[in-house]
């Protein structure tokens, strides 16, 4: 319990500084990543360079990053094990095996044991690469289909879509899910990433981390926002009904899936390139045989902003973009998942160069003082 003069940390530890990190600045409409504007990386960076960078600090030359790349396309297959962990588990959900899988190639990784700088650099690479596989297996057989091999000619984004059979859906989907992972590459000291660094802080080593950070991220209230928002998209239905679920929402304090954030009070940076993606989706063959979402979206906005202002975040847009490129809308926390990893593995790097364990102190609010109670007079 709190003694006289001592300041107890607010709910959540909203505000407080419990790291510091040279990965990325996350504040009020402004999001970058080692000094690179998110808007810049999106635009014109390959989800490789975007990892080179977050793994050493500085954006790749070419021949770096053709190492960079081939060192991550030959480290994509499977192993028999991992292979079966994902077919056995097909009926489970996507994070489900993402965190059991990544678990499991602990076991079989060479630099097991070793948390020098170099061999988790290695693990980094290794891990980065595994995760369209896994998820990609994962697509292909809860659809009743045998997975696919990875193919090292094809960068990260555009060999994901052609093992998870999503080449039909768009001919950019490539393209738009390599910006996409890049957007979720990095972002500060959120839920994921802080259990991440706890973990490595009792020196534990990358994949017990990474396996932590997969287990915090597949809670509602982190990783969720895109399910939550197709459902509430497929609830309303049509444009015309949005005005009514907006008032019945307010007045029932129903929480709007993919509005408001933490951080960004005027507007998450992330969100405007997803809307112009699902803004240029939305005028797609696919989106034709779809309720009208985008437009949904666009009036769900602003009559939500005409009784309060909320900025929408990163998923609100993703949501529908995934729908557009045929990805389940319960998909959408592992598709965070493959672009997190970069992130992730530098947080752990970062921690392990300079650790000290994570102990913050609680406060007790429980009772005091009481005596020991026989059995037989309780």
């Amino acid at each position: 319990m709190a003694t006289d003069g001592q300041k107890l940390a607010p709910r959540g530890l909203q505000g407080v500084v419990a790291a510091s990190t040279a990965l990325s600045l996350v504040e009020d409409a402004n999001l970058q990543y080692r000094g690179y504007a998110i808007e810049d990386l999106a635009a014109n960076a390959q989800y490789e360079e975007v990892a080179y960078l977050l793994l050493n600090g500085e954006l790749p030359d070419e021949d770096q990053l053709a190492t960079f790349r081939r060192d991550v396309a030959e480290s994509r297959p499977l192993s028999p094990l991992l292979l079966g962990l994902v077919e056995q588990m097909a009926g489970g959900t996507a994070m489900d095996v993402l965190r059991t899988v990544v678990s499991a190639s602990a076991v079989e990784d060479p630099d097991e044991g070793d948390n020098s700088p170099k061999c988790e650099y290695r693990k980094s690479i290794r891990l980065v690469a595994r995760m369209p596989t896994i998820l990609a297996g994962y697509i292909r057989r809860r659809r009743g289909e045998q997975p696919v091999a990875p193919d090292a000619a094809l960068g990260h984004a555009d060999d994901f879509v052609r093992m998870a059979g999503l080449e039909r859906s768009h001919p950019r989907a490539g393209e738009i899910l390599n910006a996409c992972f890049i957007l979720q590459a990095e972002h500060g000291l959120n839920a994921s990433t802080f259990a991440a660094r706890i973990t490595a802080a009792t020196l534990a080593d990358m994949h017990a981390a990474v396996t932590a950070a997969l287990g915090a991220l597949k809670g509602p209230l982190h990783g969720g926002a895109t399910d939550g928002t197709m459902e509430m998209l497929d609830e309303i239905g049509s444009v015309d009904r949005v005005p009514g679920f907006v008032e019945r929402g307010f007045a029932e304090k129903y929480k709007f899936p993919g509005f408001g954030h933490r951080v960004y009070v005027t507007q998450d940076p992330r969100a405007p390139v997803l809307r112009e993606f699902a803004r240029q989706l939305s005028d797609g063959e696919a989106a034709r045989e779809m309720p009208a979402y985008f437009d949904i979206q666009e009036r769900l906005v602003e009559e939500v902003n005409e009784r309060r202002q909320l900025p929408v975040n990163v998923d609100y847009y993703a949501a529908t973009t995934y729908t557009y490129l045929d990805i389940p809308a319960d998909l959408g926390t592992s598709i965070f998942a493959i672009g997190r990893m970069a992130g992730w593995c530098a947080h752990i790097m970062e921690q392990h160069a300079d650790n000290r364990l994570i102990r913050p102190e609680s406060e007790y609010t429980g009772p005091t003082g009481r005596r020991w109670i026989p059995l037989a007079e309780r």
